[in-house]
């Protein structure tokens, strides 16, 4: 093919045409490899496609079968890219897992870098490009590697401007990711910043209205063109890439200029979709908030519960600046904790609702809104917990929407119309464990807000001398931290009691350590109400813990990765129920 190439750089249209049909017929053939890709083939298909992005750029040729050619060696390259990186999981792959072949992958990609960055101020080539270049950064190549390259070949004004062309509407989500991929390095969060990225994402914000959001019956009528093209996923990226600009700057000075943008128009301008976003399924909107009275029946979505948690995320990054959050926060932290202990308290019934009739009296529901989802349900549970929202989450998720060919392609998470089917109320699966740890870290970023406040009212305290309540921040009720506490402690002893004799899988440790911090954080909190109210915890509550916690002790004990963490969740035990110090059982 390399030598087509040569010949097709200044030849007739036959030959251009022969070449894209060898383009498109190595498509078919890496496709129906369903993923057994070895490492020679990688550097073959990469090796090929390099040299004919290249080739085909810099020809005089201004056919559109260029372009058709440069389309599918893109598109060759991305499943090249895909493939030999997902190999590390699948059964007997071999090559990949030595570190000699991950560096050849990763040295392959690194020399692809520049050719891509190329592509993608091509119009019809650069979400391509983009995805490519992304998945490559994410997963390939360490950032001393490769910023040098994009911070030299990318053009980053003409990735702002994509951000403002309504013709890339359907894209704007694969911008966002590579955007959201630069801004956790230093350096490319200062690229980012300095290209625009401020106002273009104000100008993008323009069109996110709650109608996209929302509506008083998703199920009311057919999705139309209009809705489709809608940026979906659009709030809670760009959020996010807002959120990783401002860690990876840390202390630079340019921080307090860049609040002083985004302060006012989120919690001003755009303060409904923060308070949307904060809003608990049964929460009913206040009518005076602009009247969005169709937040009453919303439906809950997987895409919407992450767009949450992007949106609590900023809130916790702003309120770690806490000279600024002080000055400019004053008027709408109140609402933000109202609403975040509400949300906060939702989570914590959890248990409460088990047992109950979901099509009756539950007010959550979140069936699978795309292929990707419904492919999701068909596979087997991740965590197999029957604790908590886990086993909550499969009644939440008892049905789905049958998607039509066409509207499986799309990206859309609300779609309307569309015929309902039942599915099996009480088995989980991979869809709804995601659900449930969605909503558990949701939970985990209220906690850390509502910590961060607390431990600032009592800084002031100290400052002061004495604790002033009529400023205290308002916290959550002790009932509500318990139904926390409760399930962290639950899941993490069902899902260590089950390993006791073999390796936990890694998501699952990841959820464990998550939900001590959960449970830490609910103690931290219980324990500021017990001080400031002067009161101390109920006899009842005591007994109840004391058992539960021997119990979840014994069952961890085993697992070296949650020392660190059982170690500092026993010190705050200690402080919130220290009579249970005097049993050396529990300790």
């Amino acid at each position: 093919m390399v030598g087509l190439i040569i010949v097709a750089t200044d030849a007739p249209v036959v030959v251009l045409d022969f070449l894209a049909g060898q383009a498109e017929l190595l498509l078919c053939l890496l496709r129906n490899m369903h993923g057994q890709i070895s490492l020679h083939v990688f550097e073959l298909v990469s090796g090929t496609c390099s040299f004919g992005l290249k080739a085909m750029g810099e020809s005089n040729l201004s056919s559109g079968k260029v372009k058709l050619i440069m389309k599918f060696l893109l598109m060759l390259q991305l499943l090249a890219v895909e493939n030999i990186l997902d190999r590390g999981s699948l059964a007997g792959a071999s090559d990949i897992e030595s570190v000699e072949a991950f560096g050849e992958v990763s040295n392959t990609c690194l020399a692809i870098l520049p050719i891509l960055c190329s592509c993608s101020v091509i119009s019809d080539l650069s979400i391509l490009s983009l995805t490519t270049v992304d998945l490559i950064l994410r997963r390939c190549l360490a950032p001393s590697t490769w910023f040098p390259i994009i911070h030299e070949h990318i053009q980053m004004q003409q990735i702002m401007m994509s951000l403002k062309d309504k013709t890339y509407a359907k894209s704007i989500s694969e911008i966002l990711k590579f955007l959201l991929t630069l801004g956790r390095v230093r350096g490319g969060a200062e690229m980012v910043l300095a290209s625009g990225f401020l106002s273009s994402l104000k100008v993008l914000f323009a069109d996110v209205s709650d109608s996209m959001l929302c509506s008083t019956d998703p199920f009311e009528k057919s999705p139309s063109a209009d809705d489709v093209e809608k940026p979906h996923y659009t709030w809670g990226l760009g959020v996010a890439v807002l959120t990783a600009i401002i860690c990876s700057l840390g202390g630079n000075p340019c921080i307090i200029d860049i609040l002083d943008s985004i302060v006012p128009f989120f919690f001003s301008e755009k303060a409904y979709l923060i308070s949307y976003h904060l809003s608990a399924p049964d929460f009913l909107a206040d009518q005076n908030d602009r009247n969005r009275t169709q937040f009453q029946k919303r439906l809950v979505s997987l895409s919407g519960l992450r767009e949450t948690e992007h949106t609590l995320t900023l809130i916790c990054v702003l309120a770690n600046h806490r000279n600024y959050w002080n000055k400019a926060m004053k008027e709408v932290e109140s609402e933000l904790r109202e609403r975040s202990i509400h949300l906060l308290a939702f989570i914590s019934r959890g248990n409460l609702y088990i047992g109950e009739s979901l099509a009756q009296t539950f007010p959550f529901r979140c069936p699978p809104m795309n292929k990707e989802e419904i492919d999701c349900c068909k596979k087997p549970a991740f965590v197999s917990s029957k604790s908590g929202w886990f086993a909550l989450a499969p009644l939440a998720c008892f049905q789905h929407a049958e998607l039509s060919s066409e509207s499986m392609k799309t990206t859309a998470f609300v779609m309307k119309d569309l015929p309902i089917r039942r599915v099996d109320t009480g088995t989980p699966t991979h869809f709804s464990d995601s659900v449930a740890v969605q909503i558990y870290r949701i939970a985990f970023f209220l906690l850390k807000f509502l910590c961060l406040q607390a431990d600032n009212a009592a800084r002031k305290s100290a400052e002061l001398g004495f604790v002033d309540l009529s400023h205290f921040p308002e916290l959550p009720m002790p009932d509500i931290l318990h139904g926390l506490q409760d399930q962290a402690i639950a899941i993490v002893s069902e899902l260590s009691g089950a390993n006791k004799s073999e390796q936990m899988e890694e998501e699952n440790k990841g959820l464990c350590l998550l939900l001590l911090e959960v449970t830490e954080m609910a103690l931290y909190l219980e324990l500021c109400v017990l001080q400031i109210c002067g009161i101390r915890p109920v006899l009842g509550r005591v007994e109840d813990f004391s058992k539960e916690i021997k119990s979840f002790f014994r069952v961890t004990e085993t697992h070296a990765f949650l020392k660190p963490s059982v170690k500092h969740l026993k010190q705050i035990i200690s402080s919130v129920y220290p009579g249970l110090i005097q049993s050396e059982a529990i300790w």
